[in-house]
């Protein structure tokens, strides 16, 4: 697959859209996307409802339970599987288990197996599902480039939100209406042709797209090639322990990706809380589907803007973005003290988390590895990009789980439950402000001009005149520096230091020679 840069064109050009599924390689890859994401809204319900055919409800809780641990706790190991040893490759050994532990599922569900013999099963099916979701925002980010890299993103958000929307339909049908088999069949064929099309649609990697076929392992002293394109895999290249966890952006942006995911958890169940509250159980589902369809007309007016790409614009508008959904979600929570108001404000408290989304995941593609001047990074091909994403996923499956616990304790008020959702959105808000998610050159640029600074106040306040080494005349602060450590430290010392009651510059002595003997 061919690396895709979206350029804006003249007026009357074709819009973004239109440009992104007009390339038959994107086109592909949003045909994936939909496969790979109405899975993920459908497994909750399906295995609730393949769980209570024999079992109870305490049964089916925890067998969603054990899901969604083993999917948390395994989503970054199985990232860098995907990064070291390619994607497709690891999605179709992750999804021949997958299907067997499901199957395991279903079979022992229909034969009544004790309660401990589903969960295990569930959580084994959690453990090792394949990683589309990672792997298709790492696809996102190595082949769409440019302006249509913002849009892929935007397009991602949307089908993530309309799976949501109509995966628990489609499951409950299936389960109730013909058979829990069809849903788990309807998953599983869904499922896999997400990974047919990745295994097609894929570009090689690492040293595929330059030395050819790589070598497998040692075995018996001698070396074995592997050429088929589905199982070509990355490079064996040095890496560093923590992996894409050192960079400081991404980490920054686990924290906020966790805050925001809690904030959406605890408005779910704030809003659940709040329909019991006024007994009106029924209108659950309409304001939850409400939030998700504010989400996705959000995601496909950020998408259709195709400008803002890259890594410092984009950085600058994901706080602008959060507050705007905590004001969302302040709103909503202000619209509960009268309850008409809140079938209004549940689309509006959306409408800013899925172009939120898109932005944090386009940020997080391009945390994970060396950033180019444009800002943009190729972390899928760099390697390290779909691990980045799993750790993101997982961080973001904890948040909501806390979310859902403190939204839980405050049940009883709703109204509370709410405003904390919107006090959670103003925390991730507040996080993503921070300067790790400037670019490195902005940051380089501005650290070097504050030690600029520094040592020109320390010089000058130092002595009252220039010490030798230092440099400050003719070319001003910028060009200001100390030439050695330790007349750095000379300088910085006498700046903050000296006797009590008298002046900084007054307590440092006046000559060289004794400066150079105090130093």
């Amino acid at each position: 697959m061919s690396v895709i840069s979206g350029a804006p064109g003249a007026p009357g050009a074709p819009g973004p859209y239109r440009r992104l599924l007009g390339e038959p390689a994107l086109r592909g890859l949003a045909v994936a996307d939909v496969c790979a994401r109405l899975p993920q809204g459908m497994v909750t319900i399906t295995l609730l409802l393949v769980a209570v055919t024999h079992a109870s409800m305490t049964t089916a809780g925890l067998v969603v339970a054990g899901y969604t641990l083993g999917q948390a706790v395994t989503g970054p190991l199985r990232g860098r599987l995907a990064d070291r040893y390619g994607l497709a490759r690891v999605c179709a050994a992750c999804g021949c288990g997958y299907a067997v532990a499901l199957l395991g599922l279903l079979a022992g569900s229909l034969a009544g197996a004790p309660g401990w013999l589903l969960v295990a099963a569930a959580t084994a099916a959690g453990l090792i599902v394949p990683p589309l979701s990672p792997g298709m925002r790492s696809l996102w980010s190595a082949c769409a480039r440019g302006t249509l890299r913002q849009t892929a993103f935007a397009l991602d958000a949307a089908v993530f939100d309309f799976a949501y929307l109509t995966g628990p339909v489609v499951a409950s049908v299936l389960a109730a209406g013909v058979a829990p088999a069809a849903a788990v069949g309807v998953l599983l064929a869904l499922t896999g042709a997400a990974i047919v099309i990745i295994a097609r649609r894929s570009p090689p990697t690492g040293a595929d797209a330059e030395t050819g076929p790589l070598l497998t392992p040692r075995r018996k002293g001698g070396r074995w090639p592997i050429v088929h394109p589905l199982w070509r895999s990355m490079a064996h290249r040095p890496r560093s322990a923590p992996g894409p966890l050192a960079s400081p952006a991404l980490r920054r942006l686990l924290v906020t990706g966790g805050l925001l995911n809690a904030a959406l958890a605890a408005t779910e169940v704030g809003l659940t809380g709040y329909v019991r509250q006024h007994h009106a159980l029924w209108a659950a589902g309409p304001l939850l589907a409400g939030v998700s369809a504010g989400s996705i007309v959000g995601s496909l007016l950020l998408g259709a803007r195709g400008t803002g790409a890259l890594g410092g614009e984009a950085a600058r508008r994901l706080p602008r973005l959060l507050s705007c959904y905590a004001l969302g979600l302040a709103a909503l929570t202000a619209a509960s003290l009268y309850a008409p108001l809140v079938a209004v404000a549940a689309p509006l408290a959306g409408l800013c988390l899925g172009p939120s989304l898109a932005t944090l995941f386009n940020l997080a593609s391009g945390a994970s590895g060396a950033s180019s001047a444009s800002g943009e990074t190729a972390g899928a091909v760099s390697g390290g990009g779909t691990e980045a994403q799993g750790w993101l996923n997982s961080v973001m499956n904890g948040g909501a789980a806390a979310g859902a616990a403190l939204a839980g304790a405050a049940a009883s008020q709703p109204v509370l439950a709410l405003a904390l959702s919107a006090a959670l959105a103003a925390a991730a808000a507040a996080s993503s402000a921070r300067r790790h998610l400037q670019p490195a050159q902005v940051r380089g640029v501005k650290r070097r001009r504050r030690w600029a600074v520094r040592l020109t106040l320390c010089c000058a306040l130092g002595s009252g005149r220039s010490r030798p080494g230092c440099s400050t005349t003719a070319t001003g602060p910028r060009r200001s520096r100390c030439a050695t450590p330790t007349r750095w430290q000379m300088c910085s010392s006498r700046l903050v230091s000296g006797p009590s009651g008298s002046s900084r510059a007054a307590s440092v002595p006046r000559s060289g020679a004794s400066s150079q003997a105090a130093s």
